[in-house]
């Protein structure tokens, strides 16, 4: 994400738990957490949802988002205030984009969906035909599997 933005030209910024050195010798800055969020005009959030980063994008940051800015959310819904999110969505303060709204509770993804300044993508980044393909060989193969005794791909 950090080297399209760059290609288009983009002043880029970044924060991690550790730093990148790599990023840094293309030119991508680093930045801490607070700073970026607060001077950024585009705010893109990649992170894993663990213990560390649940709630990471707290009350308190998502309030720093600089007003008209863009918040776009790849990651676990989990990073962020809803609360407050929602209310910035309301004032028309920032704009949202999320991703996989089908791991969230459905009345959350109403709250947010309703107002014009967010938008929700669905999770398609399975619908190519090569990955449609490869999801319905582990699916029969896992039944066929099952069905020889020797179940595959359990989950715990």
């Amino acid at each position: 994400m950090a080297q399209i933005a760059q290609g288009f030209g983009a002043k880029v910024y970044y924060w991690s738990r550790n730093r990148k050195k790599g990023l840094e010798k293309k030119g991508i800055r680093y930045e801490s957490l607070d700073r970026l969020v607060a001077t950024s005009d585009l705010l893109s959030l990649h992170l894993l949802t663990t213990k560390e980063t649940e709630g990471i994008l707290d009350a308190k940051r998502i309030n720093s988002l600089k007003s008209g800015g863009l918040f776009v959310n790849v990651s676990g819904m989990e990073l962020a205030n809803l609360p407050t999110l929602e209310n910035r969505l309301e004032k028309s303060e920032i704009s949202f984009i999320f991703d996989h709204p089908d791991e969230m509770d459905k009345k959350d993804v109403e709250r947010l969906a309703k107002y014009k300044n967010c938008v929700v993508y669905p999770p398609i980044g399975y619908i190519t035909s090569e990955a449609r393909t490869a999801k319905q060989e582990i699916f029969v193969s896992n039944i066929e599997n099952f069905l020889k005794g020797k179940p595959t791909n359990i989950v715990s």
